[in-house]
């Protein structure tokens, strides 16, 4: 008999991107520290530590489920997240990569779509077209988001048929679990989030506290302050991202976080 519903990590980094740190043991050990059942990894523009760490999970039996995904930079500088891959994007323009992961069986995810750096809407909404007609989700609530950027987020639900989901945008062990989709479980992994996305099964999204003024979840503020003016030696930088790594951990905790609902799909 399985559980009646599954608690869904779909937007996580790792050592195989550019910023991220978590190597599979320490991913392991705090998913299921917080709760996790199932994790999609999202790297920067690579798949590989994504496969890679599939193949580690079924070699171990673990009881957490792996989705191979990837988080796409796209030639404008936004983002676009694939789940369910086999293969790299390569498709740096949005009409080409939806077609990459469609073409893979995939799913398409915009993730923080409107934060100014990279957000897929930071413009306006005239990308919605791409998506007419299609099974896809937007991050109604990203974790690593500023307040601003999730209520404008939020507001999307009045005007496209998108499935709304959350995501932590975890980078280091800290952030895992600020932001959880507890959906009901199919008893297949991807029929389960299949269902989600095309709202055919009722799930929540459960995320962190935010309140007004709150802003984007910010990594080492002061060295990017101060970057320009005095550079890290480069064989240093590995070591400094490590103590940096565990200097987060221990400020904000690994494991379990108060989470309060702030979606519900019955």
């Amino acid at each position: 008999m399985f559980a009646r519903t599954l608690n869904v990590e779909l937007h996580c980094h790792t050592a195989y991107s550019m910023d991220g740190l978590m190597s599979f043991d320490s991913l392991r050990r705090t998913a299921e520290a917080v709760g996790l059942d199932a994790l999609a990894i999202t790297d920067h523009d690579t798949i590989e530590g994504a496969l890679e760490f599939q193949r580690r999970a079924g070699a171990s039996v673990l009881p957490l489920r792996l989705i191979a995904g990837e988080e796409r930079t796209l030639d404008d500088g936004s983002h676009l997240i694939g789940l369910f891959l086999q293969r790299h994007i390569e498709s740096r323009d949005l009409a080409g990569a939806i077609r990459e992961i469609e073409d893979q069986g995939g799913l398409c995810l915009i993730p923080h779509p409107f934060r100014r750096k990279d957000g897929l809407f930071r413009d306006g909404l005239d990308c919605l077209k791409w998506f007419a007609g299609r099974v896809a989700g937007f991050e109604l609530f990203s974790a690593k988001s500023s307040h601003e950027e999730n209520r404008r987020a939020a507001e999307l639900l009045a005007h496209t048929h998108l499935a709304p989901f959350g995501g932590s945008d975890a980078h280091y062990e800290c952030d895992l679990g600020e932001c959880v989709n507890e959906i009901a479980n199919a008893g297949d992994l991807r029929a389960s989030v299949q269902a989600m996305f095309e709202r055919r099964a009722p799930y929540r999204i459960l995320g962190k506290p935010q309140g007004d003024g709150d802003g984007e979840r910010a990594y080492a503020p002061l060295y990017y302050r101060v970057k320009k003016l005095a550079r890290l030696p480069k064989f240093l930088v590995p070591a400094a991202r490590q103590c940096y790594r565990r200097y987060r951990n221990l400020r904000f905790g690994v494991g379990p976080k108060l989470l309060r609902e702030v979606y519900r799909h019955a």
